[in-house]
């Protein structure tokens, strides 16, 4: 989804920008261009301009990163949603308005209309309407919780480190729980984003991609050409994101379809924990206590 968009003109996919100070800039993972990201030309200018001009020093990266793990976690964004720029501390301000300059830098070096930010965490969204030199748009994307949980016990290469590495793997207890609060945290999110946020689910993407993600260029106003060579496949170019899920590194034609191998290998109690510890909300975004292909 993010690299779709990242590939229409006006727009500019980053990736999951949150980790740019840590990910990218302090452990030098890879860009989606295939270089670290230090090294890429498009972030050198852009982390450049925003710093006014010259590349940060490890020690401001470093404390960008220690504000970020200690303001800007999930189970802030319920404060972070109660603050308005005067009431924020020192420390948070300095991170906000780093962060704000950022992307109008990214703006400024790439000309992009419109900067797809898939960073995930609620907490990061909340920030944004404190930023003034961006105007948000949230697309909260929701997914079965028990294809969720299957997921998050899948082995994952990471491929944007030097050495071989995998994702963090996490049980279904575990998973199910933050799948549960990051949605109730990004339903908070949504309530403060002034009409700008839509609700989509994975499940309706996969089935109707091109549509999708036309309700998404309705939502920021942006009558573009989506790369769609048919209805269901897209072609995507070489991208400068700067985290996010290996899928990233794709280029060429890449046809969108479902992955639905957790219905027929989830074990049962697995799928069983999973369902009673979401029930609550199941049905609030369409999903049958006994899921089913259809």
């Amino acid at each position: 989804m993010d690299n779709i968009l990242g590939g229409t003109e006006g727009f500019f996919s980053v990736g999951e920008l949150s980790y740019i100070w840590e990910r990218g800039l302090l452990e030098r993972r890879l860009c989606g261009c295939g270089k670290p990201l230090p090294e890429c030309e498009i972030w050198s200018d852009a982390v450049a301009l925003s710093m006014g001009g010259v590349q940060p020093g490890t020690e401001i990266v470093r404390e960008l990163v220690r504000i970020q793990r200690s303001n800007v976690r999930v189970r802030n964004t319920w404060r972070l949603l109660r603050h308005e720029s005067h009431t924020l501390t020192p420390s948070l301000q300095s991170y906000v308005t780093s962060h704000g300059r950022l992307y109008q830098a990214i703006a400024q070096v790439t000309g992009a209309q419109v900067i797809v930010d898939s960073t995930k965490r609620p907490s990061d969204g909340a920030l944004l309407r404190l930023m003034p030199q961006v105007t948000p748009y949230f697309v909260h994307l929701v997914r079965d919780p028990r294809a969720v949980a299957y997921s998050w016990r899948r082995r994952k290469a990471q491929l944007d480190r030097d050495r071989p590495a995998e994702m963090v793997a996490h049980g279904t207890v575990e998973s199910t729980l933050n799948w549960t609060v990051w949605n109730l945290a990004a339903e908070a999110v949504d309530r403060r984003s002034g009409g700008r946020s839509i609700l989509v689910r994975y499940e309706d993407f996969v089935s109707k991609p091109r549509a999708t993600l036309a309700r998404m260029l309705d939502l920021v106003e942006e009558r573009r050409t989506l790369p769609f060579e048919t209805e269901r496949s897209a072609h995507l170019t070489p991208n400068h994101t700067v985290s996010g899920n290996p899928r990233r590194f794709s280029t060429g034609t890449v046809e969108v379809r479902a992955d639905d191998e957790w219905l027929s290998n989830q074990r049962t109690r697995d799928r069983f924990m999973a369902t009673i510890l979401a029930a609550p909300l199941l049905r609030r975004y369409g999903y049958s206590l006994r899921p089913s292909s259809s």
